[in-house]
Parts: structure tokens; C-alpha cells; sequence
């Protein structure tokens, strides 16, 4: 291993490949290996469970994936659709979420739909973190509404999950999902044990995600979160899950690299999970 690689990025580099280091050791949290109907995803965008977490979700098969952003304007190649104005903004969302019901079917998840418009929808460039804030402020109430709406109710047996991103990237959107989680972590705790991963295609790179951790680690500090790893099993069949949204890419997909978390310590394909609840 080139030590004075990693030294090259700081303390927090060095701290992120221990905590890569004990994630290969660590037992999970206690119940994350079983699965509830009342389980929680909070995706930000369509796609965003399935590139970050789409493994893990099949592999469980039970819980509501709640798509907040579902307004959506993005394809990669734009020809996809012809509309023009309002019409596209409603024929690329309908795309996006046919898309994500693919995903869901398969995953075995039931699929929710925010209705809230992504960034660029609302004027904002998508990486102006500056205004993170300020979104999440007025974001606020739509997020936790959508939020409980979507909730189904509470199991007598266990405590469900609730999967939040932790904004690797540093999306606009995503930080909007983070904030709102950790200003109402103790009240959303009382009804979801919660954890958070890593944002793919983001977490893919290793400057990308050595960033966004040290973000995600100042922000929730209070919380001493520790990092369990996922392994996906057969690459082929998470790129199959992703190929679901052939929307967002020109080329076909390669390789399993844009979907695994970058990691200087040697690891199969995987996804990852942070929380601080107890193992």
C-alpha cells in the first residue's frame, strides 16, 4: 500500500482508510441484515437507490422507496425527447419515474413519488452547496411531509430503517435530504433506525469521496457514525439493476467501477452504509 499517497490528502484521508480498514471487521448494526416492509429509501433523484444502494435493496426485498426530487428535466442525450418547455419537463419526469418503478418491481420495493422539482428546475445550479442551506430551510416541511406520507405503519415486532444519502458530491439535492435528516434525527429516530450511504456515482472517486466524508463526518459528528461494507456479490447483476436507467447514459455500461465506493484498501465491490446505531 503507498502510504505517502494517502498521506498526500491530509489527516482526513488517513482517517477515512482507517475507517475503510474497519469496515471490512466491524459486525453491522444490530437488525440491518433483516429487512422490513416498513423499511425506508430516501433517494434524492430516480436512480439514486439503485446506483447507490440498488444490491443491498434487492438483496432485502421489502420497504418503500420514497423518490423526492421526481420532477426532473436531465437525460443524457437529449433527443431521447422531443418536447419542448413544460411538455418536456413532463415527459422526461415520466421517463425518470417509469424508470424507477423498473427498479422498484425488481427490488421489491414499493415505489413513492416526492413531486418536488430538482435544482435546475428551481433555478439553482446543482453543485452551489453555498445554498444548501437555504434550500433545506425551505425544503423543510415538503421533505418531512413527503417523508411521513410515504411511512407506512409502525411494525409492533422491530424498529424499521430509514437509508438517507450522506451528499458525496456534494448535489444540492442531496445535501437538502441530509440536512433535513440530521435536523430532525432524534424525532425521525423515535420511529426509524437510520443510516446513511454513500452517493455512487459520486463515492466512485476517491477525491470525491474523501471530501464528501470529511463533510458528512462535520456535520453529523454528534452521532459517531461507523462504516459497515456491503459487498454487491456478482457485478453483472448490479449493472443490470442499473441499466434500468438508460436515460442517464450515452455509452453502455463497462464497468462496476462507477458503482462501488473508491477505497485505498483492497476491496471487492460493494456499498456502504454508515450509522450509530449499536452492532
Amino acid at each position: 500500500m503507498n502510504w505517502n499517497a494517502i498521506a498526500s490528502f491530509g489527516p482526513r484521508a488517513l482517517s477515512l482508510t482507517a475507517q475503510d480498514f474497519a469496515s471490512h471487521l466491524r459486525p453491522a448494526p444490530a437488525g440491518l441484515t433483516e429487512a422490513s416492509a416498513h423499511d425506508l429509501y430516501l433517494a434524492p433523484h430516480c436512480d439514486d437507490i439503485c446506483f447507490s444502494l440498488g444490491a443491498f435493496a434487492r438483496r432485502r426485498r421489502k420497504g418503500v422507496l420514497l423518490t423526492l426530487f421526481s420532477k426532473s428535466g436531465y437525460v443524457a442525450q437529449p433527443r431521447t425527447v422531443a418536447a419542448l418547455g413544460h411538455e418536456r419537463v413532463a415527459a422526461i419526469s415520466s421517463l425518470r419515474q417509469r424508470e424507477d418503478l423498473a427498479f422498484a418491481e425488481q427490488a421489491g420495493l414499493r415505489l413513492c413519488l416526492g413531486g418536488l422539482e430538482e435544482a435546475p428546475l428551481r433555478g439553482r445550479d446543482p453543485f452551489e452547496t453555498a445554498r444548501a442551506e437555504d434550500d433545506a430551510r425551505q425544503l423543510d416541511g415538503a421533505v418531512v411531509a413527503a417523508l411521513f406520507a410515504a411511512a407506512t405503519d409502525q411494525p409492533k415486532d422491530r424498529q424499521p430503517w430509514l437509508f438517507c444519502p450522506m451528499a458525496i458530491g456534494g448535489h444540492i439535492d442531496h445535501m437538502v435530504v441530509l440536512k433535513v435528516v440530521l435536523r430532525h434525527y432524534n424525532a425521525l429516530r423515535a420511529r426509524w433506525r437510520i443510516a446513511f450511504y454513500e452517493d455512487l456515482h459520486y463515492a466512485s472517486s476517491w477525491q470525491a469521496r474523501a471530501t464528501g466524508l470529511a463533510r458528512f463526518q462535520d456535520l453529523a459528528a454528534p452521532l459517531k457514525p461507523r462504516r459497515s461494507l456491503w459487498p454487491i456479490g456478482t457485478a453483472a447483476d448490479k449493472l443490470a439493476l442499473v441499466a434500468l436507467y438508460p436515460s442517464q447514459f450515452v455509452d453502455p455500461l463497462a464497468s462496476i467501477k462507477p458503482f462501488t465506493p473508491a477505497q485505498r484498501i483492497p476491496a471487492p465491490a460493494h456499498e456502504a452504509l454508515w450509522s450509530s446505531e449499536p452492532a
